[in-house]
């Protein structure tokens, strides 16, 4: 399998390091790389579309959210590499596959990497090996099967009036025997994770779009925010924004 690449990143240092990870694994192959945006813009926009574009958000002239914006069309993935973890629900924002935090090591290229090709082995992206990044839950009926949740997987968990949906990439799950407290208690262990109801509690890594008061996720999954948490979740949109420009004091 061959996995054709771009790497649009104006940092010389950061862009030889992505070109090296890639050389370590046989499936990805570079196919161009590029340290002016609107020169990527240009011959990205006439040419034939990719398996995988890595770009980097601040780049002069153009940023990597305007430039995503412009060409998420012709790749199949779009992954980001940046320095402030503060873009991250712009990255959503423009349909984001993966977000690559620098510096990151060859380990977690290639876990994010796996993620997005996976190879029937158990990957993990948010958490990290020793975490525990699954848990089992008791499906229906009373035969005593279990299902594993996946916590990179796992979009939503709500409560219902009898049962606790699961949603995850995969698949849907309910279970009437298992407790939303407990569950939720093991959820706010994991800073990937924020309630916004008294019985819904979200993935911060599969929020695509926030509008009003609407959570939208991955899958087509979508949660109205509830007022009891609205400053919390507010709070936590701030601490990911772009943070404005300071205004230069007037001149007398």
């Amino acid at each position: 399998m061959s996995i054709s690449c771009i790497a649009i990143d104006d940092d010389h240092h950061a862009l030889e390091s992505l070109i090296e990870y890639v050389d370590k694994l046989p499936d990805l192959k570079l196919i161009q790389t590029f340290t002016e945006p609107l020169q990527a813009l240009a011959e990205i926009s006439a040419s034939s579309p990719v398996d995988i574009i890595f770009m980097d958000v601040e780049m002069p002239s153009l940023s990597g959210i305007e430039l995503a914006g412009l060409l998420r069309q012709k790749t199949k993935y779009l992954v980001f590499t940046t320095a402030h973890a503060r873009y991250a629900i712009d990255a959503f924002k423009v349909e984001a596959d993966a977000y690559l935090l620098k510096p990151y090591s060859i380990l977690h290229f290639t876990k994010m990497i796996n993620n997005l090709y996976p190879t029937g082995k158990d990957t993990t992206n948010v958490f990290s090996a020793s975490d525990e990044y699954f848990f089992y839950i008791p499906l229906q009926g009373e035969n005593g099967d279990l299902v594993r949740i996946d916590l990179n997987e796992l979009i939503a968990v709500e409560e219902l009036e009898e049962d606790i949906r699961f949603k995850t990439t995969q698949n849907t799950f309910f279970s009437s025997r298992s407790n939303f407290t407990k569950t939720l208690k093991m959820l706010k262990k994991h800073s990937a994770f924020i309630q916004i109801s008294s019985t819904v509690v979200i993935a911060k890594q599969h929020i695509k779009s926030v509008l009003d008061n609407k959570i939208l996720l991955s899958e087509e999954t979508s949660f109205i925010l509830s007022e009891t948490h609205t400053e919390h979740f507010a709070d936590f949109l701030k601490n990911n924004l772009p943070q404005e420009k300071s205004k230069p004091d007037p001149i007398i």
